[in-house]
C-alpha cells in the first residue's frame, strides 16, 4: 500500500485520505481521485479534496502577505487564486479561477502590501506592470503541489470537520475535456 509499509505506519493508523482535485492533468486527476475514493471506502476513512493551487500556496505559508498562484491553462490564460498568509496560516481570498494575464495584472494592481507570485510565473514576469517593489517571485522549488502539503491541508480540513462525499467528489479541471467520436 504505497509507502505505508516503509513508513512504519499500519493501515489502521491512517486517519484519512487527502487528494489533490485540480486543476491539473486530466488523466492524473481522474486516476488519483479514483484511487483515493477506493481507499477511503475500503478502509472506511474520511476523504478531503485539496486544490492544487492551495497546495502550492501552502509552500509559502510562513511568508507574510498575499500569495498569487498561477498555473498554465491555455494560450495566455492561467489557473489563478489568491491566498493571504499571516502567522503561519493560509486564508483563501478567491476561488480557483481561469483568467487571462491582463485580468491577473489588474487584480494584482489592486493589492497593497507584499505579493508573492508562485507557480508557472515565467511568462507573466515579462509584463512591465509586474515589476513593482511589493511584488516578489518565489523560487522554482516552491512552485509545486507537494504531497506533504496536500496531506497537511487535508488534516486541517479534517480537524475542522470538513470531509468530502466520495460519491460526489469530482476533479476540478480548467476546461472540460473534448472527446472525439470514433467511427
Amino acid at each position: 500500500m504505497f509507502y505505508v509499509k516503509e513508513s512504519g505506519i499500519k493501515p489502521e493508523e491512517i486517519e484519512g485520505i487527502a487528494i489533490a482535485i485540480g486543476p491539473g492533468s486530466y488523466s492524473g486527476l481522474r486516476a488519483g481521485l479514483a484511487t483515493a475514493k477506493t481507499l477511503t471506502q475500503t478502509l472506511n476513512l474520511p476523504l478531503m479534496g485539496v486544490s492544487t493551487l492551495e497546495a502550492i500556496a501552502f509552500n509559502l505559508v510562513d511568508m507574510e502577505g498575499t500569495m498569487a498562484v498561477l498555473l498554465d491553462a491555455r494560450a495566455d490564460e492561467y489557473n489563478f487564486a489568491l491566498f493571504g498568509a499571516a502567522e503561519g496560516k493560509l486564508k483563501r481570498l478567491t476561488n480557483d479561477l481561469v483568467l487571462k494575464s491582463e485580468l491577473i495584472l489588474e487584480r494584482l494592481a489592486m493589492i497593497t502590501g507584499e505579493i508573492w507570485l508562485v507557480g508557472n510565473i515565467n511568462r507573466i514576469k515579462k509584463y512591465e506592470e509586474i515589476n513593482k517593489e511589493n511584488i516578489h517571485f518565489a523560487e522554482e522549488i516552491h512552485s509545486h503541489p507537494y504531497g506533504v502539503n496536500i496531506a497537511r491541508l487535508g488534516l486541517i480540513k479534517m480537524q475542522a470537520g470538513v470531509v468530502e462525499d466520495p460519491l460526489t467528489l469530482i476533479p476540478h479541471y480548467s476546461y472540460k475535456a473534448h472527446f472525439r467520436e470514433f467511427k
